[in-house]
């Protein structure tokens, strides 16, 4: 048969079997009857880049087997899904509303309802806490229903909280059982927040209870930071007030007179006391705004700047690395912690940056290993006729690396016979703990 006879057969053919799936045109993946059908392997999307269209993987060597890609086996749509949608950070996942969390598992014959426990208090609020302290609490679980809850679990959603083991109580009808909870403070101020998830065998929805506490000095402010970052403005107002109601002075902000607002004659005390700031352009920027004050309890309030500084990477984890070393005997010094969370012999190196420009010296008393790391125990001690604010930098050193500190302090003495100011209102927050 000649070629000519040959080609409109064949193409007639190939028609036939193309409309019963038994060919496929040229470039287009075969998938073979009955078995999984495969997708193509796809290079993956740059990070955090979607993508609709996944572009198409070099081709592998023929010498080597190819590789399973991830998903392979899977709906395409899948992979595009992955790169559209973003992974909260860990701050994100603690403070997330119980909405956001991926679904518990469904119990068979479970009721479509939370069980009936009733939740004292409903919302656990610690108050204000001190920075690296930790907060206890109780709550209460009571059964109001006719049958016996068993708990199938109580879990927080931050590490910073802690909770007595609830797994597998049985709670009978009109019975009660306590949950201790205990929620760890943190070096830098602010809100922190958790959630009790509590999941019962037979009930299909969980009970939720919040759980929260503000670390905060005895003088706080009021927001927390100041934000610098991209077209925000460069002035504006920040409250200072004491989480206890007692009047003090404002002396300093970084070490310069303050603006008080509304304009306050000089030795006004009071519980609460606004400051207007301002960075103006082409000014460089520093990390804190350190207000100084005459409380009893409180000499330096840090104010973190959010800027475009770059950032610090840091030789050795630290459990903080700014030292807020408050008021400092002009005579007796004082004496500081810093610790280390990775290192594992003691240190040996302390020294401040500014040498014999900065007000105060440095010296190692002694080092120690603590169950949350290694201790440093640091004696800042003023030079004669020292006073008043001063910012620098402690350099501590153990194993061969040195770790940079932010330090401040203020150089007063303590007022002497001096009657400690009768407690005003304090301010309207919520400062109650169970």
């Amino acid at each position: 048969m000649s070629n000519a006879t040959a080609s409109p057969r064949a193409a007639a053919v190939t028609l036939i079997a193309m409309c019963a799936g038994l060919v496929v045109p040229v470039g287009a993946v075969a998938y073979p009857q009955n078995a999984p059908q495969t997708p193509p392997a796809t290079a993956p999307a740059p990070s955090g880049q979607a993508t609709d269209d996944p572009a198409t993987a070099p081709a592998a060597s023929p010498a080597a087997p190819a590789a399973k890609q991830k998903g392979q086996g899977e709906d395409p749509r899948l992979e595009r899904t992955r790169a559209r949608t973003p992974r909260p950070n860990a701050r994100e996942a603690a403070d997330a509303p119980a909405g956001r969390e991926p679904a518990d598992p469904v119990q068979e014959g479970a009721i479509d309802a939370p069980p009936p426990i009733t939740v004292t208090p409903q919302r656990l609020d610690f108050g204000f806490m001190l920075p690296n302290t930790n907060a206890r609490g109780t709550v209460t679980l009571t059964n109001g229903g006719t049958a016996s809850v068993t708990l199938l679990s109580v879990t927080p959603s931050c590490k910073c909280t802690t909770i007595t083991d609830a797994a597998g109580v049985t709670i009978e009808p009109g019975k009660s059982f306590v949950i201790e909870t205990e929620l760890s403070g943190a070096p830098m101020q602010g809100i922190r927040r958790s959630q009790l998830k509590i999941i019962a065998k037979g009930y299909a929805r969980p009970i939720n209870v919040a759980v929260q506490g503000e670390v905060a000095l005895p003088v706080r402010a009021v927001p927390a930071y100041i934000n610098l970052v991209g077209e925000r403005a460069r002035a504006g107002e920040t409250i200072i007030e004491s989480t206890d109601g007692t009047p003090f002075r404002v002396l300093s902000v970084n070490g310069k007179p303050a603006t008080l607002v509304p304009q306050e004659a000089p030795g006004d005390m009071h519980p609460r006391h606004k400051l207007a700031w301002s960075f103006p352009e082409g000014e460089a920027i520093g990390d804190f705004w350190i207000v100084e004050t005459d409380h009893p309890s409180c000499a330096l309030v840090d104010v973190r700047i959010r800027n475009a500084n770059p950032i610090k990477r840091p030789v050795l984890r630290m459990r903080e690395y700014r030292i807020n070393a408050g008021r400092i005997d002009p005579v007796e010094g004082v004496r500081i912690e810093v610790q280390s969370k990775d290192a594992t012999t003691p240190f040996d190196v302390v020294s401040v940056k500014g040498g014999v420009a900065c007000p105060v010296t440095a010296e190692l008393i002694e080092s120690h290993a603590e169950d949350e790391g290694m201790v440093a125990v640091i004696q800042l001690k003023p030079l004669p006729d020292a006073r008043g604010f001063f910012a620098d930098t402690l350099i501590v050193g153990t194993g061969g690396k040195l770790q940079e500190l932010d330090l401040f302090g203020t150089i007063r003495p303590k007022p002497e016979g001096a009657a400690a100011p009768a407690p005003a209102a304090a301010p309207a927050v919520p400062v109650t703990a169970p």
